[in-house]
C-alpha cells in the first residue's frame, strides 16, 4: 500500500489557495435559488452560497466536519466561494477551518463521509488522486492537533466507520454487482461482506447509508426513494425499511433513527426530517410545521440532544443545528465524551 505523508500548516495552505483564486479566471457569480428564511429555533453555521454535504459531529461535540462545494448549472454558478473540500466548524466560536490537503493532491476531489478517528483527534475522508491519468482512490487522515496530513491508497470508496474506528465499511461494487467489504485502515486489507448481482442498472443503487452504533444493521437510502435495511454478516439482500424516504442516520445509542420523508413526487431535495424508533415505528416530524425548503443529511450530536442538518436546494444550502424535543431524543445511555482534541 502506497503511503504519503506531509506536513502542511493551515495558514500557509490558506494563503497559497487564496493566491490561486486571485490569479485564476472564473465565471461571474449569479444569485442562487433562494435558500429561504432560517427555520425558527435553529442556529445557522454556514452563511455563504455554497452546497454542503455529509456533516459529522466530532465525538466530543466540539466540531462539525462538512464538505463544501459549489454547483454549476449551465452558465450559472451557485456559490460565492470556490474553496471546495472538507471544512471544520468550531461550534463554540462558529469559526471555519479549511482542512489542508497534502501539497501533491489536487483540490476539489475530496468527498465524505467524514470519519472521526482516535477518539476525535483525527479526521479521515475520501479523495481521488490522478497519477499518469489513472484515478487513485485515497483516504486522507488529518491530525487536528499537529496538522499532520497523511494520504494512503485504498481499494474502494469508504462508506462508514465502525464503532471504535478500527475498520471502515467500503463500497466494493462493480459494473454488474453491488458489493460491501470491511477495510482495515492499518493493513489495507479488505474482508468481503456482501455481493449482489444487478439485473438492471438501477438495482442496488444507494446514495445514503448509516451504520448502527453496534455495527449490526446498515440503513441504505436508495435511488428509488426507499430506505433499505441490511443485517451485517447475513449476506442477504437489503429489505425495505421506510418508503418515500432518504438520508437515514442512527442515533448515537441506536434507539432512534432520523430520516428525510420525501414528498409524493419523490423530490430528493424537498423532504422533511422525521424521527422514529429503531424499528421505524412511531415516526414524528422534527419540526411541528413543514418548511419551505428541503432537508438532507441529518447528524445527531454525540449526546443525542441536537441535530445538525442541511437546509436548502440542490444548488445551495445551509448547515443548521436545532435542539431535539425531549420526546424525540434517544432513550439509551451515552458514554462520557473523549477529552478535547484541541485546547
Amino acid at each position: 500500500m502506497r503511503r504519503r505523508e506531509h506536513w502542511f500548516p493551515v495558514v500557509a495552505f490558506a494563503a497559497a489557495f487564496a493566491a490561486v483564486l486571485a490569479c485564476g479566471p472564473f465565471p461571474s457569480l449569479t444569485e442562487p435559488t433562494a435558500v429561504g428564511s432560517v427555520i425558527p429555533g435553529t442556529r445557522v453555521l454556514t452563511q455563504d452560497r455554497a452546497y454542503y454535504e455529509s456533516p459529522a459531529w466530532s465525538p466530543d461535540g466540539r466540531y462539525v466536519a462538512i464538505f463544501r462545494n459549489y454547483r454549476v448549472s449551465g452558465d450559472f454558478i451557485y456559490a460565492d466561494t470556490f474553496e471546495t473540500g472538507p471544512v471544520l466548524i468550531d461550534l463554540e466560536s462558529g469559526d471555519h477551518l479549511k482542512i489542508p490537503l497534502p501539497s501533491s493532491l489536487k483540490e476539489g476531489a475530496s468527498s465524505g463521509p467524514a470519519m472521526w478517528l482516535a477518539e476525535g483527534r483525527e479526521l479521515a475522508f475520501y479523495h481521488i488522486d490522478f497519477v499518469d491519468g489513472r484515478p487513485v482512490p485515497l483516504i486522507v487522515r488529518y491530525d487536528l492537533e499537529s496538522q499532520r496530513t497523511e494520504a494512503s491508497e485504498v481499494c474502494c470508496a469508504p462508506l462508514s466507520l465502525e464503532a471504535g474506528g478500527s475498520e471502515v465499511l467500503v463500497n466494493s461494487s462493480s459494473d454488474d454487482s453491488f458489493g460491501l467489504g470491511w477495510l482495515d485502515l492499518e493493513t489495507g486489507q479488505v474482508v468481503h461482506e456482501l455481493s449482489l448481482p444487478r439485473d438492471e442498472p438501477r438495482q442496488h443503487q444507494y446514495r445514503d447509508i448509516s451504520l448502527s452504533p453496534d455495527a449490526r444493521t446498515l440503513l441504505l437510502g436508495a435511488a428509488d426513494g426507499v430506505i433499505y435495511r441490511y443485517a451485517i454478516g447475513s449476506g442477504e439482500p437489503p429489505v425495505p425499511f421506510v418508503s418515500s424516504a432518504a438520508s437515514p442516520a442512527w442515533s448515537p445509542d441506536g434507539s432512534k433513527v432520523v430520516y428525510v420523508s420525501l414528498p409524493a413526487n419523490g423530490d430528493y431535495y424537498n423532504g422533511q426530517l422525521m424521527i422514529a424508533n429503531a424499528d421505524g415505528s412511531s415516526p414524528e416530524p422534527l419540526f411541528s410545521e413543514p418548511q419551505p425548503r428541503g432537508m438532507l443529511s441529518p447528524a445527531w450530536s454525540p449526546d443525542g440532544t441536537q441535530m445538525a442538518f442541511l437546509y436548502g436546494t440542490e444548488h445551495s444550502n445551509r448547515l443548521l443545528v436545532v435542539e431535539i424535543p425531549e420526546r424525540l431524543r434517544p432513550t439509551g445511555a451515552f458514554p462520557a465524551p473523549p477529552s478535547k482534541a484541541l485546547q
